[in-house]
């Protein structure tokens, strides 16, 4: 049987859930729609005072590096923002991100369908998961088909009150011994998310993350939320890695998680790029590409590009040079296979890929 390694970018989400917010416009749609919350009016003046753009904000890097490169400067950007008030800036703006998450992706309301299939159709193969997303629309299908492992080493869920709308009983997660450790461990399909969930409630006293699967997005109640661990009472925090150049992947959960992902890449057999767009800000994750690639013992048997269907021609020729000549110039222009299908349409035809997942 082939090792398959699925990477799932935003434009996935977006191809199933109509509407739901890309990376680049969520800062901007959660102030519109958030804007008369008192988190979304202190950001307002915030985006004022520094930009000048009430009307017309900057646009999410702009905001996002400015706030992390003083948080990691560790120093004041003025007498009236000092470095605290930046901390608290930030944080207000990740529960506002948080909030149009949970507005836009409903899992209640959203049709699944499509990520319901995919793991009931890669259940029982050699494959793992890399994702940049936050939602946790796979972890859910992943659940449902037992088959799943986030790879680093987590805590038990803490929040089981919807576990019966899944159809899943969270009895059903073990714990997986390594070295001494523990981890949660429920199946063979490794589910790397290496920009945080949505559902991973991170303690800094702890240094641990609690997970809520099958709920909305427990993490937009951060706020009142402590770890119910050991009598800590310590306030969880949101584990996300946010768009920006600053992006910090110093936290021991998110380096197990980016280990663990190089690792699958490296074993590797085919790979399938869905939804990512392989921008040139996100040169970690190129880092990480270029790395697994120099350590590979064989090249990868095929290298698959999934984007999203084109408005029109212009379009086709667009996302080829754009897109598809990236990944050419990493692999190689003789294994990249581009198409400009959309994730549903690429997982009703995925035997069509030949991609060795019944071997």
């Amino acid at each position: 049987m082939n090792k398959a390694v699925f990477f799932l970018g935003a434009g996935a989400t977006i191809d199933v859930v109509p509407g739901a917010p890309s990376n680049k416009d969520l800062v901007k749609k959660a102030l519109e729609d958030f804007k008369e919350t008192p988190e979304g009016k202190e950001i307002w003046y915030f985006v004022d005072d520094l930009f000048h753009q009430r009307e017309f904000p900057p646009t999410d890097n702009q905001i996002w590096n400015l706030l992390d490169f003083i948080v990691q400067q560790g120093k004041s950007a003025s007498l009236k923002y000092n470095l605290e008030r930046i901390v608290e800036l930030r944080n207000s703006l990740l529960n506002l991100v948080i909030k149009e998450f949970k507005r836009s992706l409903n899992p209640e309301t959203t049709p699944i369908n499509t990520y319901d299939n995919f793991a009931r159709l890669i259940a029982t193969s050699h494959s793992s998961i890399i994702s940049t997303n936050y939602d946790i629309f796979i972890d859910n299908a992943l659940v449902k088909n037992d088959c799943f492992d986030y790879g680093a080493k987590l805590r038990l869920p803490v929040f089981v009150s919807s576990s019966a709308r899944l159809g899943f009983s969270v009895k059903g997660f073990r714990r997986a011994t390594e070295g001494g450790e523990t981890r949660l461990n429920t199946g063979n399909i490794k589910l790397l998310k290496i920009h945080g969930s949505l559902n991973w409630l991170y303690c800094r006293k702890c240094d641990e993350v609690d997970i809520t699967m099958g709920e909305k997005f427990e993490a937009d109640a951060l706020k009142e939320l402590h770890c119910v661990h050991n009598y800590c009472t310590n306030k969880y925090e949101p584990l996300l890695i946010t768009p920006t150049m600053f992006k910090n992947y110093e936290n021991r959960i998110i380096k197990e998680t980016w280990d663990c992902a190089e690792k699958e890449l490296i074993d590797a057999d085919n790979l399938v790029f869905i939804g990512y767009a392989l921008k040139d800000e996100d040169y970690q994750i190129r880092c990480l590409l270029m790395k697994a690639l120099l350590n590979k013992k064989k090249n990868y048997q095929k290298v698959i590009v999934i984007d999203k269907k084109p408005d029109n021609n212009d379009n086709q020729v667009r996302l080829e040079e754009n897109i598809g000549n990236k990944y050419r110039d990493l692999y190689g222009n003789g294994v990249v296979r581009f198409e400009t299908i959309g994730f549903t349409e690429f997982v009703n035809k995925i035997s069509e890929f030949d991609l060795g997942l019944d071997n």
